[in-house]
């Protein structure tokens, strides 16, 4: 009998853990609505990125691409290149700020809790008088950086050149002016604030000159001593070397009135490096910027794209980092196919600090030291607490392979190839093959969506145009008149675009 009534027990005891588990997969018991998860595609296009096999354990999944129109009408287009993203204090879920690099554009994305995009909307559109490339982009953190609002900063590359300064949350007015003077007018790739209190009570911003004439590619910074929000009334610096290489291995001592390169510095070697300051500054136009970054002998890079820092504790953030694209073979310059290069700021003063070129594809070119022979002009960068990742745009020139996304720790050693760009043939209208497309914003947002190692990827699929990705963001360029010199070259883009996440990158 004892036997009998513990075999009914057992029963009820294996009925009631079943069905518990039962529900629990189904999303029945006490809570019958099916549990969402962020891991999925949200998009009916499958990620355009390809993981390598040494990062096999990470999975991409497509948020959002331009097949999809959002439930207010709003299609995402054009190259996607700089973006931020934050937690919507108006209510759960996200607003992630994406460049349209090439339709001049920015758009707005709202997520739900569990990354499904809902709605958007473009917050800057060509139609605004000082219509710009508008390349990378940093969103300026109050918690992080200092001041009592955030702020997108949208760096303009070409045809104006001002960084733009959105309020992210603010009602769309497309066509207002958004140019924060006091930064001076470069060929802006990026403008990165550095935290609050890696400098107390002063406001640092670190940006990259992706130019290739006049005085080339600077590595500009802004400072201010003013608070830590200050974005006003500081100062435009630029940066020269104090210390050369001096053909043998070893350093000297730069001399006044010289201009130096990269051509100068030697891979792995650390330099002393200050920043000069461009008098008047602010008031300058970018040619007038040109000429006073050479009066002063700012030292030239070969187009310096996009900048980062450290992260961690706040101090790390005194490491800068910035890739240099380069110009490709045969162009007859110092730097054909990319660097990657440390500045170490100095903890008492962000004017001076150590430079050190960590990464380089000239292996067999220019100084023919390089470390990476498969680098191919890179483009964004990616610092987390523990590595650097490199992002390449090999529209321009190439070595044979489409886009590769590189890890490497903090000095450029270790380096890996995370994953590679895909290239559809059926997107393409021509079916080229060829290897056009680039990688904008690669943000960790781990903290902001409480998963770890996760990551938020812009995609330019180059090659994917269509007739249907024109006139989408509420401004057609084809209707604007009276355009002279450069800025006749502006084009309505046709391009589609994609957004991805990335679930197990390291940190």
């Amino acid at each position: 009998m004892r036997t009998l009534k513990n075999l009914v027990l057992m029963g009820v005891l294996v009925a009631v853990t079943s069905c518990d588990k039962i529900d629990d997969f189904v999303g029945g018991g006490d809570d019958d609505e099916p549990k969402g998860t962020i891991f999925e595609n949200k998009s009916e296009l499958e990620p355009l990125v390809a993981m390598k096999p040494q990062f096999n354990f990470v999975q991409a999944y497509s948020l959002i691409s331009s097949t999809e129109t959002l439930s207010n009408g709003f299609k995402l287009v054009g190259a996607q290149d700089g973006g931020g993203f934050l937690r919507n204090p108006s209510g759960s879920g996200y607003i992630y700020l994406a460049n349209a690099e090439d339709d001049y554009a920015i758009s707005r994305i709202y997520f739900d809790e569990y990354m499904n995009p809902t709605e958007g909307e473009w917050i800057l559109n060509s139609g605004v008088e000082d219509f710009a490339r508008q390349c990378s982009g940093t969103m300026w953190e109050a918690d992080i950086h200092g001041g009592s609002s955030d702020l997108f900063l949208s760096a303009s590359e070409r045809f104006h050149y001002d960084v733009k300064g959105l309020d992210p949350y603010a009602a769309a007015t497309p066509t207002a002016d958004f140019g924060l003077d006091a930064l001076g007018e470069f060929a802006w790739e990026n403008a990165v604030p550095l935290p609050k209190n890696t400098y107390s009570g002063k406001t640092v911003i670190v940006g990259g000159d992706d130019d290739s004439s006049g005085s080339e590619g600077q590595v500009t910074l802004y400072y201010s001593k003013n608070g830590n929000a200050d974005l006003t009334g500081g100062e435009i610096y630029v940066l020269r070397f104090k210390q050369v290489s001096d053909g043998a291995g070893g350093t000297m001592n730069a001399l006044d009135g010289t201009i130096y390169t990269e051509e100068n510095l030697d891979l792995g070697t650390t330099y002393d490096v200050e920043f000069v300051k461009i008098e008047n500054g602010a008031s300058l136009t970018k040619d007038e910027m040109e000429t006073a970054c050479i009066d002063i002998n700012a030292s030239a890079f070969m187009r310096v794209e996009d900048v980062d820092y450290q992260k961690g504790v706040d101090e790390n953030a005194r490491n800068v980092f910035f890739a240099v694209t380069g110009r490709g073979p045969g162009r007859d310059t110092y730097n054909d196919w990319g660097t990657v290069y440390k500045l170490e700021l100095d903890e008492d003063s962000p004017l001076t600090g150590k430079l050190t070129q960590i990464i380089s594809g000239n292996t067999d070119t220019n100084n023919m030291d390089g470390n990476l022979a498969s680098l191919q002009s890179p483009d964004n960068i990616c610092v987390t607490e523990n590595f650097v990742y490199v992002q390449e745009d090999p529209n321009s020139f190439s070595r044979g392979h489409s886009a590769y996304i590189y890890q490497s720790d903090l000095n450029g050693n270790n380096i890996k190839e995370v994953l590679e760009f895909v290239v559809r043939q059926d997107l393409d209208p021509t079916g080229s093959t060829g290897f056009s497309g680039e990688y904008g914003n690669l943000e960790d947002i781990s903290d902001k969506i409480g998963e770890p190692n996760t990551f938020i990827l812009n995609l330019q699929p180059h090659y994917w145009e269509s007739p249907d990705f024109q006139n989408v963001d509420g401004h057609d360029w084809r209707t604007k008149t009276g355009l002279t010199g450069d800025l006749v070259n502006g084009r309505e883009d046709d391009q589609g675009g994609q957004i991805v996440l990335l679930k197990g990158l390291p940190r």
